[in-house]
C-alpha cells in the first residue's frame, strides 16, 4: 500500500470515528435534556435524576474533550488482527458492536506503548498518526517485526515511536500542558498501569515526564477501577495554583474530569492561604515537634481556678473548688475525644458537681449543706436518712440538674474553663501573642519562637495550612453549629456509647496531663467510622468531586502528589488524613527539593506512615530538556548530590546554553534583547529568585515579615518589577516569575536573572537554580549581573574546556 493509500484508509476510518463520536454526543444530550425536564417526585425519584444528570454531563464533557486529536495510533498485529488506538472507546452501532477505537487506557492498546523491535509484544507495525480537525495530515510507520521487503531498523529499547516522540518535543509551548498520550514510552506506561495498591513512589529528575504520568495514571486508575474511585474521587495535590492552571486541561482531554485539584494552600475548605511566610518560619512550622506545640496550645485553653468560685442558681450559692474542676478536666481528657467534643464530658461533670450541691441546699434548711459540699472524695449529699431533712425523688432531683444546667451562670464558667474554640481563631491568637507562643513552645530556642510569631496572626501562609488542619484534628466540629438529622443522630449515638463506656473507665486517672495519654479504644474511636461511611454515601445534588472538595475529612479513593518531595513532616500529616487507605502515587525528585522543611529521602517521609510498604519506580530518560541545557543542570546536581545520577537527554539541543554579564544597569536591556529574538509561537519565561527584599536574604523584618511565597497577584517579586514592565512591554504575555511559581512548569525559551542571587539566598539555592534551569524545551540564557561568581563560572569554564558546542 502506497503512503497516498494508507493517508486514504485512515481519513475514512477517522471520518468513521468522528461521525459516530457525533451520534453518540447527541444521544447524550437527548437523555440529559429528557432528564432535566422531569419534576423529580419523591426523594429517591430526585436523586436518580441528579444522577442521571451527572452522569450525562460527565459523558458529554468527555465526549467534547476527545474530540480534539481522537484518533491517534494503530498496530497491526502478527495475526492480522488490526487495533486502532484513541482517547476514548468506541463501539459501531450494529448487532455485533464492532470496535472501531480502543481506549488508550484499555489492555488490548498497551503493545502501542510497549513494542519495540526487541520487544515486539506480538505486533508488526505501528502506525502513528497526525491529525488536524476531520484531517488526517500524517503518518509514521514503525516496524517491530522485519517487513517483507526491508531490514529491521536499528532498535532504540527505551524510546519508542522515536519519531512521534522527538516531533511532539519540538512543538512550541502553548502555557498549557498538553498530553502525552500518543507518545507515552514504555517506563512511562509501565508506571502509568503498576497494579501496586499502595504507596507508589515515582521519582524522577527533570523532563523525566513525571507530571504527565501521573495524570495519566489519574486517569488510568479511574478508567480501570471506576466503581471504586467513583464513590471517593481522585484528588491531585500541585504545587501553585499556577502549576494547576497549567495541567488543567490535561485531563479532561483523557476523558476524565471528575478529579479534585488542589494546592496545600486551600486544602483547608475556607481558607485560601496567600499570607507571606520567612524561611525560618517555614522551617518550624513544618517539623514535627509542632504536634506537641498545638496541643499545648490547645491544653492551655482548658483552664481550672486559682480559687473556689461561687455559681449561683435560683437564689442558692453554690461553690466549685479548683480540685473538682481540675476532676473535670481529667475525666474530659479521658475521653480521649477532641477538645470541641470533649466539652460535653467537662461540662456535665461540672453540672453534676453543682447539682450535688444543690440538692444538698434544699434538703438542709438550717444551712448544713455547705459542710457536706459536695467534693471529689466524698458524694456530698450529707445524709439523706435524717427525717428533719426532705427527701427529693429522681424526678426531683433531675429537674435540680436541668435548673444547673440552664443557668447562665454556669454556661459561663464552662465557657471560661474549657471555651469552644476553633482552628482559624486559635492559631491567629497563637501566632500574633509572643507569650502564647512562649507558653506552648517554651522548649524552642528564641530564634524558633520569634519565627513563629506575626502581627497578623491571621495572615495565614502556606506554612500555616497543616497548621490548621493539625488543629481541626485537635479541635474537632463546632458542637454549637447547626448539623443535619443525621449529624445530630450520630452525636447522639456517640453520646450513649460513651456513656456505656464510663464502666471501663472510671477507675482510671482523672487528670490526664501531657504525658498520660492512655491507649484505650473510646467509643469515638468506633464510632467515627461510620461517620465517615455516612459521609461517602450521602444523598447529594453536588458531584464527588464537589463534595470531597469542601469536606476536610473526606477519605479520597487515590491521592497523588506533584513535588511530593516538598512537604513538610507536617504537610504530610495532612495528605495521610486524605488517604487512610495509603492508596498514593507520589511523584517527585529529591534534588530538587527548594523548601527548607522538605524531605531529602523518601524513606524518611513515608516510614512513620507505611513502614517499607512502598514501592520506589524511577524514570531516566530526559524528554524534555536538551543535552546543551543538560550539561549545565549535570554539573549543578553534581554539586548538589555527587552519587546522584542524570536522566539522559534524548535531543541534541538548537542553541548552546548562553552565559551573559552585564553591568547591573542593563540588565533590562539584555533580557529584553533576549527576548524579543524568540520567535512569536515560542513560549518565554524570565525566572527571578524568588526574595525581592534586603537583609538577611530570607525575606525576614522583624516582624515575621518575608516574601517567600510571593509579593502581588502576579508572585514577582518588587526587586523585579521595572524588568516584568519592560518584558511585558517588548513581548505581551510574557511571564515574569519567581523561581518557587515556576516549579513544575516548561517553556520553550527560559532566562534566569541573578542565578548568584538565587545560590545566595537559602541553603536549597543550588536545588532552586537546578529547578530553574531545566525548565526550558529548547534555549537556556543566564544573566548575572557585574559577571558570574566561582560556582557558575567554573562551571562556564569546564563546559567550555570540555566541548565548545557546550557554552557560547
Amino acid at each position: 500500500m502506497t503512503g497516498h493509500d494508507a493517508v486514504d484508509e485512515e481519513q475514512r476510518h477517522l471520518g468513521r470515528l468522528l461521525d459516530r463520536l457525533e451520534e453518540l454526543r447527541a444521544d447524550t444530550r437527548a437523555r440529559l435534556d429528557a432528564v432535566l425536564r422531569t419534576s423529580g417526585g419523591t426523594p429517591q425519584a430526585r436523586s436518580e435524576r441528579e444522577s442521571f444528570a451527572r452522569l450525562y454531563s460527565s459523558e458529554l464533557a468527555a465526549f467534547s474533550a476527545a474530540n480534539l486529536g481522537l484518533y491517534f495510533g494503530r498496530l497491526d498485529m502478527g495475526d492480522g488482527e488490526v487495533r486502532r488506538i484513541g482517547r476514548v472507546g468506541l463501539r459501531d452501532d450494529d448487532e455485533d458492536l464492532t470496535t472501531l477505537l480502543l481506549d488508550w487506557r484499555a489492555d488490548h492498546s498497551r503493545p502501542f506503548y510497549l513494542a519495540t523491535t526487541a520487544r515486539p509484544e506480538g505486533a508488526h507495525r505501528r502506525r502513528h498518526l497526525r491529525t488536524i480537525g476531520r484531517r488526517v495530515i500524517g503518518i509514521h510507520d514503525e516496524y517491530l517485526t522485519a517487513p517483507e521487503d526491508g531490514e529491521l531498523p536499528e532498535d532504540h529499547d527505551d524510546v519508542v515511536g522515536e519519531s512521534a516522540l522527538l516531533e511532539a518535543l519540538d512543538t512550541a509551548r502553548s502555557g498549557h500542558m498538553t498530553d502525552i498520550v500518543a507518545t507515552i514510552q514504555r517506563e512511562q506506561d509501565e508506571i502509568i498501569r503498576n497494579p501496586h495498591a499502595g504507596v507508589l513512589v515515582v521519582q524522577g529528575g527533570p523532563g523525566t515526564g513525571k507530571t504527565a504520568v501521573a495524570l495519566h495514571r489519574a486517569a488510568y486508575l479511574l478508567y480501570t477501577h471506576r466503581q471504586r474511585l467513583d464513590r471517593s474521587g481522585v484528588l491531585i495535590v500541585g504545587p501553585n495554583a499556577r502549576f494547576l492552571d497549567y495541567i488543567a486541561r490535561v485531563l479532561p482531554s483523557l476523558g476524565e474530569s471528575g478529579v479534585v485539584l488542589r494546592t496545600l494552600a486551600d486544602l483547608y475548605p475556607g481558607v485560601r492561604a496567600t499570607g507571606p511566610e520567612t524561611l525560618r518560619g517555614e522551617e518550624v512550622k513544618g517539623s514535627g515537634e509542632m504536634v506537641a506545640i498545638l496541643k499545648a496550645a490547645v491544653r492551655a485553653r482548658q483552664l481550672a481556678p486559682r480559687s473556689e468560685v461561687v455559681v449561683r442558681v435560683e437564689g442558692h450559692d453554690l461553690t466549685l473548688a479548683p480540685a473538682t474542676v481540675r476532676a473535670a478536666r481529667g475525666r474530659a481528657r479521658m475521653t480521649r475525644r477532641p477538645h470541641n467534643q470533649a466539652r460535653e464530658a467537662f461540662a456535665t461533670r461540672i453540672v453534676d458537681a453543682l447539682t450535688e450541691q444543690y440538692v444538698a441546699a434544699l434538703t438542709d434548711p438550717v444551712g448544713r449543706a455547705e459542710d457536706d459540699a459536695w467534693s471529689p472524695e466524698g458524694d456530698g449529699v450529707g445524709d439523706l436518712g435524717d427525717p428533719a431533712r426532705p427527701l427529693l425523688d429522681a424526678d426531683d432531683r433531675a429537674e435540680l440538674r436541668r435548673e444547673v444546667k440552664a443557668s447562665r451562670e454556669v454556661a459561663e464558667v464552662v465557657d471560661e474553663w474549657w471555651p469552644v474554640l476553633r482552628p482559624e481563631r486559635l492559631l491567629a491568637d497563637l501566632l500574633s501573642s509572643r507569650e502564647r507562643i512562649a507558653e506552648a513552645a517554651g522548649d524552642y530556642v528564641a530564634e524558633d519562637q520569634e519565627a513563629l510569631f506575626r502581627r497578623d496572626g491571621a495572615a495565614f501562609s502556606v506554612a500555616d495550612v497543616p497548621l490548621l488542619d493539625e488543629l481541626a484534628e485537635l479541635l474537632g466540629e463546632d458542637p454549637t453549629a447547626d448539623g443535619s438529622e443525621a449529624d445530630r443522630a450520630w452525636a447522639e449515638q456517640l453520646r450513649q456509647a460513651e456513656e456505656a463506656l464510663e464502666i471501663l473507665t472510671g477507675s482510671a486517672v482523672q487528670d490526664i496531663e501531657d504525658d498520660l495519654d492512655p491507649e484505650v479504644l473510646m467509643a469515638y474511636d468506633v464510632v467515627d467510622a461510620e461517620a465517615l461511611a455516612r459521609r461517602h454515601s450521602a444523598d447529594s445534588d453536588l458531584t464527588v468531586a464537589d463534595r470531597a472538595g469542601a469536606d476536610r475529612t473526606w477519605a479520597f479513593g487515590h491521592v497523588i502528589v506533584d513535588e511530593a518531595q516538598e512537604l513538610s513532616t507536617m504537610a504530610w500529616r495532612v495528605i495521610m488524613r486524605r488517604s487512610p487507605n495509603r492508596w498514593m502515587t507520589l511523584v517527585g525528585d529529591v534534588a530538587q527539593t527548594s523548601s527548607p522543611a522538605g524531605i531529602d529521602s523518601w524513606h524518611d517521609a513515608l516510614s512513620p506512615y507505611v513502614d517499607d510498604r512502598w514501592v520506589l519506580t524511577e524514570l531516566t530518560v530526559n524528554y524534555r530538556t536538551p543535552e546543551t541545557i543538560s550539561a549545565v543542570a549535570e554539573l549543578l546536581l553534581a554539586e548538589i548530590d555527587p552519587d546522584a545520577s542524570s536522566p539522559r537527554p534524548v535531543r541534541p539541543g538548537r542553541r548552546p546554553v548562553a552565559w551573559r554579564e552585564p553591568e547591573p544597569d542593563a540588565v533590562a536591556r539584555v533580557v529584553t534583547e533576549e527576548i524579543r529574538a524568540v520567535p512569536s509561537e515560542r513560549a518565554v519565561a524570565v525566572l527571578v529568585p524568588d526574595d525581592g527584599g534586603e537583609g538577611d536574604g530570607h525575606g525576614h523584618d522583624g516582624d515575621g515579615g518575608g516574601d517567600h511565597e510571593g509579593d502581588d497577584d502576579e508572585g514577582t517579586p518588587p526587586r523585579y518589577a521595572a524588568l516584568a514592565e519592560a518584558a511585558e512591554e517588548v513581548r505581551p504575555g510574557t511571564s515574569v516569575l519567581p523561581l518557587a511559581l515556576a516549579k513544575g512548569l516548561e517553556f520553550d525559551v527560559v532566562v534566569v536573572v541573578d542565578p548568584d542571587r538565587v545560590l545566595a539566598r537559602s541553603p536549597q539555592g543550588l536545588q532552586d537554580l537546578y529547578v530553574g534551569a531545566t525548565r526550558a524545551t529548547q534555549e537556556l540564557v543566564l544573566v548575572q549581573p557585574g559577571g558570574f561568581g566561582p560556582l557558575l563560572a567554573g562551571i562556564r569554564d569546564r563546559l567550555a574546556a570540555g566541548d565548545r558546542e557546550l557554552s557560547a
